[in-house]
């Protein structure tokens, strides 16, 4: 099989460790080209990587790209991929407001394979087989879901050197509840298709010389389910979480994804699975899969990734009202 020539647009996101590792250990994809707009500004050590000035030169190499840059520049990056008719993986957000989203959408669809975000909870694989749980009916009518995605990185200085534009909303920086809320909101999207999400109120944490917010909490409605949302940088050790129960059951899953514990409607006991955790690589790892026509996750559409966004837009006019 020909390998993937894969290039990378930018290397200021968090996240470029992960696609780099996933580059190195798949035997068929080659990283043929990264694209540094400011050179040495990457946490990550690019000794021997295959830097080129521009992005057209990238673009000239690659049959796919991961745009791993900051937010600001995901427009540009998108536009001049689309018009070379190479297929994308872009990191989250695809832009900071529904409305620059909406504009962004119509590019993605435009390659043979479609690009898509880099929504990784869709991939693993206890929150998999939650879904088909759902699906299945298995929990009943859902009374209640919680869903938390947090970690300490405000507090252990990870938003220095190349990642500190994620605290200026001149770059793109969204803040701590959006920057890990999004996947909660995607992730309820995708678990049940069709269920609509509405906010009904939020609360926003701020620290003194921070532009942005540095995490929070949001209530929602899912259809007729109520749900709240945490997500943030300031917990210790941080983590993931998410619960949902059943008028028949409930299941949880936390320790990084790697367990799920399910009490259904009959049982004498709860019952423990294990899975591998969640992993930021993996969504990298199943858009691969879809360059190769193997597909492994059921990628965000543009409408899922502009129903993302009309959903954190609400939890900050939400939030600004309770301030």
């Amino acid at each position: 099989m020909k390998k993937i020539r894969l290039a990378v647009l930018g290397t200021n996101h968090v996240h470029l460790r992960d696609h780099l590792a996933v580059i190195e250990r798949d035997p068929e994809t080659e990283l043929v080209a990264l694209h540094e707009r400011i050179p040495g500004a990457s946490r990550a050590s690019l000794e021997g990587m295959p830097l080129v000035p521009t992005v057209v030169q990238a673009l000239d190499r690659a049959d796919a790209v991961v745009i791993a840059s900051t937010t600001a520049e995901h427009e540009r990056l998108l536009e001049q991929a689309t018009a070379a008719g190479v297929p994308a993986l872009v990191e989250k957000p695809l832009d900071t407001t529904a409305a620059a989203t909406r504009r962004l959408t119509p590019l993605l669809a435009t390659a043979p394979t479609p690009s898509t975000t880099a929504m990784f909870l869709r991939c693993a694989p206890a929150l998999r087989r939650l879904r088909a749980l759902l699906a299945r009916g298995e929990l009943g009518p859902v009374a209640h879901a919680h869903a938390r995605f947090t970690h300490p990185g405000f507090l252990d200085g990870v938003f220095g050197d190349a990642a500190s534009w994620m605290l200026t909303e001149e770059h793109g920086g969204t803040g701590g509840f959006a920057d890990l809320g999004i996947h909660l909101v995607d992730l309820l999207s995708w678990l049940a298709p069709g269920k609509e999400l509405r906010v009904r109120g939020a609360e926003l944490t701020r620290r003194p010389a921070c532009a942005v917010d540095v995490g929070g909490l949001a209530l929602l409605t899912w259809g007729a389910t109520p749900v709240s949302l945490h997500a943030g940088w300031t917990s210790r050790p941080g983590g993931f979480l998410l619960r949902v129960e059943g008028e028949h059951g409930s299941v949880e899953v936390g320790a990084g994804g790697t367990e799920l514990t399910a009490t259904t409607k009959g049982s004498e006991s709860s019952r423990r699975e294990r899975h591998p955790p969640i992993r930021a690589g993996a969504a990298l790892e199943a858009f691969l899969g879809d360059l190769r026509g193997q597909s492994r996750w059921e990628a965000p559409t543009p409408a899922d990734i502009e129903g993302a966004a009309r959903i954190l837009d609400a939890v900050k006019l939400a939030a600004g009202r309770s301030a």
